[in-house]
């Protein structure tokens, strides 16, 4: 390998370094506690992050699981009329990231941070 070989790969090195180190750690959260400010806040976060409407959220939102998974589209005769695999789905997860929580969406890797929520990091306690 010559010298300017040699330069080239050390600098993609301390480059590729410098990115991974820059992007802070993500986690897996649930928030402390709930009021309808942060129940609003989180239905906002929603439509920045994927757009439509803010929906219907429940009181005790992100105290049980980090992930929340939103349907659209169920009949007014319920669930016997449409196909569960037929329904648009939207996965969010809740996520502690530099000490701050954030609303993350996977699908378009974007997160939108959350300013009157608190958060602590989840347990898994299933394994």
């Amino acid at each position: 390998m010559t010298f300017k070989q040699s330069i080239c790969t050390l600098a993609a090195l301390l480059l590729s370094a410098c990115q991974s180190h820059s992007q802070p750690q993500s986690q897996l959260a649930l928030l402390q506690t709930v009021t309808p400010s942060i129940v609003a806040e989180i239905g906002s976060a929603v439509v920045a992050l994927k757009g439509g409407t803010a929906p219907t959220l429940a009181h005790n939102v992100f105290t049980q699981s980090p992930q929340l998974i939103l349907t659209q589209g169920q009949s007014n005769g319920g669930m016997e009329n449409t196909a569960l695999s037929a329904l648009p789905i939207s996965t969010f997860e809740l996520q502690l990231r530099s000490n701050t929580c954030v609303l993350y969406y996977p699908k378009a890797n974007k997160f939108v941070p959350l300013h009157y929520a608190t958060c602590t990091p989840y347990k898994d306690t299933s394994k």
